[in-house]
């Protein structure tokens, strides 16, 4: 008999409940497209400007989203202190960067840069410097002790005693998968490991803790977002691999730029967290647009894991 009370309770109280809901609806105002721009300035390279229209947050998503949000015929001028640049747009499998081969236009050490873009009836502004590189003292490869080849490359390196620098650090396996994952990675044989330089999480800093001193440091490897390879997931994640070829690109950058890249890691990480606080990262864009215009410096080391 007490069981049967029990569910006639449990059944009673979801009755109710189901009887009190009530379905709310509500319009959501329209969100103001605005320009947001993703650009690169490094040495020894041309840049690279993305140009995109914001969207908003609950806005469909379909097949015409992606065709739709560049920016294009935009009026995109650079300028490396000396002389206005303008950068040409080039469309490649639907994506759209806008760049100059022009050599003035390439990335030099210790030049401010300002980049202004005007699209309709919107202008913005994007600064940025490009400090001299510090190159690395030394590269190695330790496996991790719980593994015969999975490991972390480790790197001595001596920062400068003046403080305020800022540095961020990129790795690419440039060597070949030798044999197919289980689907959906079971034809990535021969193809290359990273299509291009990945930085962890984490992978900025400044050197307040460790100013003017020579130190060791270890580094895992980072992921390409969506673009995840097969050694990503499982327990091979974050780690390199015996016999990996790995560029290391380790970089020079200013601080409002390790501001930016900090504020961008801690959102990634904390992405879905009912914790975590929401708001606008720290852009070093003015005018009618958000975005950020990175300044690197670059050095590159290469080491093959062994």
């Amino acid at each position: 008999m007490k069981s049967i009370i029990n569910i006639s309770f449990t059944l009673l109280v979801l009755i109710i409940n189901l009887s009190c809901q009530k379905q709310i609806e509500f319009d959501l105002p329209d969100v103001e497209q605005t320009l947001v721009l993703e650009g690169t300035l490094e040495s020894g390279q041309p840049p690279v400007i993305f140009l995109t229209n914001s969207q908003g947050y609950f806005d469909p998503i379909d097949s015409s989203t992606f065709e739709n949000v560049f920016v294009h015929d935009a009026n995109v001028i650079l300028f490396n202190g000396t002389e206005n640049i303008p950068l040409q747009e080039i469309t490649f499998n639907g994506i759209s960067v806008y760049t100059s081969l022009d050599p003035a236009a390439i990335g030099e050490f210790g030049t401010n840069y300002k980049l202004t873009v005007q699209s309709g009836d919107k202008e913005l502004i994007a600064r940025t410097k490009i400090p001299y590189s510090l190159g690395l003292d030394s590269l190695w490869f330790e496996a991790y002790p719980a593994y015969d080849s999975l490991g972390f490359i480790w790197s001595k390196f001596t920062d400068p005693d003046t403080v305020g620098n800022c540095y961020r650090w990129f790795a690419q396996r440039i060597n070949r998968y030798t044999y197919n994952y289980p689907p959906p990675h079971d034809s990535v044989l021969g193809q290359m490991k990273d299509s291009r330089p990945l930085a962890p999480i984490g992978s900025s800093t400044d050197d307040k803790l460790f100013n003017g001193l020579t130190f060791d440091f270890v580094f895992a490897r980072g992921e390409d977002g969506i673009f995840e390879g097969p050694d990503d997931e499982g327990i091979e994640e974050g780690f390199f691999k015996r016999g990996d070829t790995v560029v290391v690109k380790s970089t020079t950058t200013t601080y409002p730029i390790y501001l930016y890249v900090r504020a961008m890691e801690n959102a990634a990480v904390s992405n879905g967290s009912i914790f975590s606080s929401p708001g606008n990262l720290p852009y070093n864009v003015e005018g009618d647009g958000i975005g950020i215009l990175y300044g690197y410096g670059v050095a590159y080391d290469t080491l093959i894991c062994e």
